[in-house]
């Protein structure tokens, strides 16, 4: 066990302005989709809230809702109030942040095009952004009426208040942009009148791009200066983070990048100002974020992602108790998810699938224990094993092979995912912990089913890796990408990949770091995955490919594969691409025979995961939840 003292700096108490707080980590602010019609937290986003400050977060950056629209009026203020008062009620601080107002959708500091909208923008006039300050600075009051320890403007990420400091999107040439002074203008605005209507002791945060990286935006060298104008406009805190609408990926890191990517910015600002200084971005490995704090790199750390994944993690690092943590792997299912089914209105974690459902999902123990099997050692298996045999049932688990993990190992396998391993080990240790009896190398059918005579069966047998029905997808000169992935399979010199979701691109950005002369063939988009492309893992990997030099054709669907290449449909018209070996990345096959083969040989029987349909870890360990809830 990790000491206390190994993280001292994580749990030294801070204090921005005259607010104390008990150490130094904030939660990050999220969206989460979760508020109702009208802006107000509904009793789902308080238990989260809540679950949060329990796990021991010195404070709470509550996300804008709706642009914080439910603050235009007075008479909201006591449901938000509601929010903060359960927040402090459990142990922690809170902000609130303020956006762009739903009033000043479609307007910004200059024409420009927003692939947000889809349409050019209007430039507001000088009357509107006097206006707009107005309006902005009468929420920052609510805000503190609310019961909030702090209101922070939300300044970053391309949002309406971040197009106003980005050359990018502020090409006026009036007093509000220009140089990096006027951009400024704007914001430093609001922080003045929030600041006249708050009071002198009431923190105000500003947080705002440290960089935009992309042509043409803002530059570390104008947050530099725009960071010292904020200071001295009346801010008490900044928190320096990165993106535009462009590029999502570089605001909800992946597994792409580097922890603390953009640790640096952060420290860069903190030299230029006397303000603290919060730093964010892919900072879960609790050794880094205490380091981060040591090196004096920023005053505050930001913890988004790491306390989707587990709520509990600062009770955890300050009990020195970090393998206990169940830590975020970065795949971004929490982003991307919740863009595809925000109907749902909630966010969505691989590693905890209780995420939002702290309530529903809490673990009960049972009345009367029955024998289980489950069949199946993949995520989905491991998962509903922990916690039927949680509620108090005798598990048995069997897998085919000789370790746990399933298809998992394979993500685990590839490059720049090692993190993901993460999750395997914390579902062993779940596993072990609970004392579920493990059976490797030991294929299940009916006979034994019988002879163990079960109350309950679990069928999470997974996937294989699927063929595609064109001539030649046998030939000798196919292989499956998996195999490429598991060093399985050798290739030539020449490649093409079929398949352009995750793990097609990820083979062919691995064969082309290996000197292969790559192309992609895709029946979709890149990426694509069902209704929504896998957003912010897709741009970052086509941009590598791009670098890589790797050709590319979406929409175009492998028609015919030979010896010496691969024929595919470009829009009617048939292209050639040669090739002395070609990659199959075209999904996988649900594995569901024994489903079938078991009816009536128990009084019940379940299917979870990909041999119900192939989809991704995330449904797999949800799955696995709800049927342990169920036995």
């Amino acid at each position: 066990m990790i000491q206390f003292a190994a993280f001292t700096n994580l749990f030294t108490p801070g204090k921005i302005g005259k607010l104390e707080i008990k150490n130094r980590i904030f939660q990050a602010p999220m969206g989460t989709s979760s508020y109702d019609e009208y802006g107000d937290p509904t009793e789902q986003t308080i238990d989260y809230f809540v679950e949060r400050a329990k796990g021991g977060v010195g404070l709470i950056d509550c996300h804008a809702v709706h642009g914080t629209a439910n603050l235009f009026d007075d008479k909201q203020i006591p449901f938000m109030a509601r929010l903060s008062t359960a927040i402090h009620d459990a142990g922690a601080k809170c902000a609130l942040q303020i956006s762009a107002p739903g009033l000043f959708e479609g307007t910004g500091p200059s024409s420009v095009f927003s692939i947000r909208t889809g349409a050019f923008v209007k430039e507001a006039s000088k009357e509107e952004i006097r206006k707009f300050v107005e309006i902005i600075s009468d929420i920052g009051l609510r805000i503190k009426q609310a019961g909030f320890d702090m209101v922070e403007i939300h300044a970053a990420h391309g949002h309406l208040l971040s197009s106003y400091l980005s050359p990018y999107t502020n090409r006026r040439t009036d007093e509000y942009g220009g140089s990096p002074e006027n951009r400024a203008r704007a914001i430093c605005e609001m922080v003045e009148r929030i600041r006249d209507k708050v009071g002198s002791d009431f923190p105000i945060s500003v947080r705002f791009n440290g960089a935009d990286f992309i042509p043409g935006g803002t530059t570390i060298e104008d947050a530099l200066i725009q960071a010292h104008l904020f200071e001295k406009a009346g801010a008490s805190l900044l928190h320096v983070s990165a993106s535009t609408e462009h590029n999502h990926e570089v605001e909800i890191l992946s597994y792409l990048f580097p922890d603390g990517y953009l640790v640096d910015l952060a420290a860069r600002v903190k030299k230029a100002v006397k303000i603290p200084v919060c730093a964010v971005g892919k900072l879960g490995d609790p050794v880094l974020a205490n380091q981060v704090l040591e090196d004096g790199k920023a005053d505050f750390i930001a913890e988004g992602r790491a306390l989707l994944a587990d709520p509990h993690w600062a009770n955890k690092v300050k009990e020195g108790r970090i393998d206990d943590i169940n830590r975020c792997i970065y795949c971004n299912n929490c982003w991307d998810r919740m863009a595809i089914t925000r109907k749902e209105k909630r966010l969505f974690c691989t590693v905890n699938p209780a995420l939002f459902r702290e309530k529903e999902y809490a673990i009960k123990k049972v009345a009367k224990p029955k024998k289980v099997m489950v069949i199946g050692g993949g995520v989905a298996g491991m998962q509903a094993a922990i916690v039927a045999a949680e509620r108090g049932h005798a598990v048995t688990l069997y897998e085919a092979n000789g370790e746990l993990g399933g298809a998992w190992n394979i993500a685990s396998a590839q490059p720049n995912k090692e993190i993901y391993r993460n999750l395997t080990r914390q579902l062993t240790t779940g596993l072990k912990e609970r004392g579920v009896k493990i059976i490797f190398n030991k294929e299940v059918d009916i006979d034994l089913v019988k002879a163990e005579k079960p109350d309950a069966v679990v069928v999470a047998t997974g996937a294989k890796p699927a063929v595609l029905p064109i001539p030649g997808a046998s030939g000798p000169n196919v292989v499956q990408a998996v195999d490429v992935i598991m060093g399985k399979a050798e290739t030539g010199g020449r490649v093409v990949v079929i398949g352009g979701r995750m793990i097609g691109m990820e083979a062919a950005l691995y064969l082309a770091e290996k000197g292969k002369k790559v192309s992609l063939v895709t029946l979709k988009r890149l990426g694509e995955n069902g209704e929504k492309l896998e957003e912010t893992l897709y741009r970052t990997l086509r941009d590598r490919m791009i670098k890589d030099g790797i050709q590319m054709f979406p929409s175009t669907p492998a028609v015919e594969i030979r010896p010496d290449g691969v024929f595919a449909s470009d829009d009617g018209r048939i292209i050639w691409l040669e090739a002395d070996t070609v990659v199959l990345a075209v999904g996988y096959k649900s594995e569901n025979e024994l489903v079938q083969k078991l009816k009536g040989v128990a009084p019940e029987i379940y299917s979870i995961g990909d041999c119900n349909a192939p989809r991704d870890a995330l449904d797999a360990t949800r799955e696995g939840m709800e049927v342990g809830l169920k036995l």
